[in-house]
């Protein structure tokens, strides 16, 4: 699980900011937390904001931990990270700040980070959380290593541009803490459903489980049936994985609904609803996280689906029957229906905001002040929002065309 993201310096957050997912003390809606040995850690987390604002940029920081980690110097050579949008404080000479602190499967608590200046990693740390306090396994400066008080930048070729974490945890895999924390970024997914290039791509998608696994296929039909009660089947051609490879990977896809006297028709599946095709494409995603105490980011969720819809999702998350396996949903969003104290605590709420000089900062609900006082849980949150009690609004003029 998630317990704290921190991030400096991406894009438009130029000063550390933190997303914290241990819960607060409040005692609303108490079955939206996962109790643990450890702490109580929030199922959910809706960060809203402006359009750009930032919000986006958070899920886009985590996206880019995550990719940095798992990816070899020798795989980026034909795409390499620095050439990417990430610097938006060019002129300062500041680094890139990023750290994660997780519960990892074997009921650890690790903190794990690194800086990284124009592709160059400039430090990097994992530590270890016993009796409330972090002890060191090891810290890296440029490429320097010391991993329990030994010198090892000796025996292992490390690359300035490549994370130790990445080479170490492939060099001993019977180390317990290393591939812990790697097969948590393995398994945490950022879906940025804001980019027209990954929604298609995500879009083409067609999970062969859906072929070898008849369980699978009647538990995507019942998650379908929940919001088109006229779909009753799904035909898939060819039907077996080996007739897929011989047929060039390609799949006809069918969704079969019930007409007129009962008579079902099979229409093909690009003439479903934008919405339809988006959850059909998105309930692999959905059920990793809640079976396997995964964290699924996810930018944009609300776009082309009923607020109801994105309400049925977030009670997945919550709702401990569906959520079994205690995964987290952490998502940007500008759906103010569901920003009512019927679906949330206030400290799974959060909103980005930009200053005058273009700097993001994040907070949550349960964090902020007006006029000193903490907002209370039975204010009207979505009413306030709109009406900039919070502030995380655009602030709109006037425009005359001429």
């Amino acid at each position: 699980m998630l317990i704290r993201f921190s991030f400096k310096n991406f894009k438009s957050f130029k000063n550390e900011n933190c997303l914290d997912m241990e819960a607060t003390s409040l005692k609303e809606h108490e079955y939206n937390v996962t109790k643990t040995d450890n702490g109580d850690y929030l199922k959910v987390s809706a960060i809203y904001g402006a359009n750009a604002s930032g919000k986006t940029n958070v899920l886009q920081a985590f996206g880019y931990m995550k990719r940095r980690i798992l990816v070899s110097d020798d795989s980026k050579k034909n795409s390499p990270i620095d050439e990417e949008n990430i610097y938006s404080f060019m002129i300062n000479d500041e680094p890139i700040g990023l750290e994660v602190e997780i519960l990892a499967k074997n009921n650890k608590i690790y903190k794990y980070g690194f800086e990284v200046a124009k592709d160059k990693i400039i430090s990097e740390w994992l530590y270890e959380k016993r009796i409330n306090k972090f002890y060191s396994i090891f810290e890296r400066e440029n490429n320097n290593v010391t991993m329990k008080a030994n010198k090892i930048s000796e025996l292992i070729n490390i690359d300035e541009k490549t994370l130790f974490l990445n080479i170490y945890s492939k060099i001993d895999k019977n180390n317990v803490d290393f591939n812990n924390v790697y097969e948590w970024f393995i398994n945490a997914t950022y879906l940025n459903l804001g980019d027209p290039n990954f929604e298609k791509l995500i879009n083409e998608r067609i999970s062969l489980k859906i072929l070898i696994d008849e369980n699978y296929k009647k538990e995507l039909l019942k998650f379908i049936k929940t919001f088109d009660y006229g779909i009753v089947g799904i035909k898939i051609t060819p039907n077996s994985v080996e007739a897929v490879k011989n047929n060039n990977g390609v799949i006809d896809l069918k969704v079969i609904h019930k007409g007129e006297d009962g008579k079902q028709v099979a229409l093909p599946f690009d003439l479903e609803s934008n919405g339809t095709r988006k959850m059909f494409h998105l309930f692999d995603f959905f059920m990793d996280a809640l079976k396997n105490e995964m964290v699924l980011f996810v930018d944009e969720l609300d776009a082309k689906l009923h607020p109801l819809l994105t309400r049925y999702i977030i009670n997945l998350f919550h709702n401990s029957d569906t959520n079994k396996g205690n995964g987290q949903l952490i998502y940007s969003t500008h759906d103010t229906v569901n920003l009512n104290k019927e679906t949330f605590r206030r400290d799974e709420i959060w909103f980005a905001e930009k200053d005058k000089d273009g700097i993001s900062t994040i907070y949550s609900l349960s964090d902020y002040r007006i006029n000193d006082t903490k907002v209370r849980n039975d204010a009207t949150y979505n009413k306030d929002y709109l009406a900039g009690r919070y502030g995380a609004i655009p602030v709109l003029e006037d425009f005359n065309i001429l």
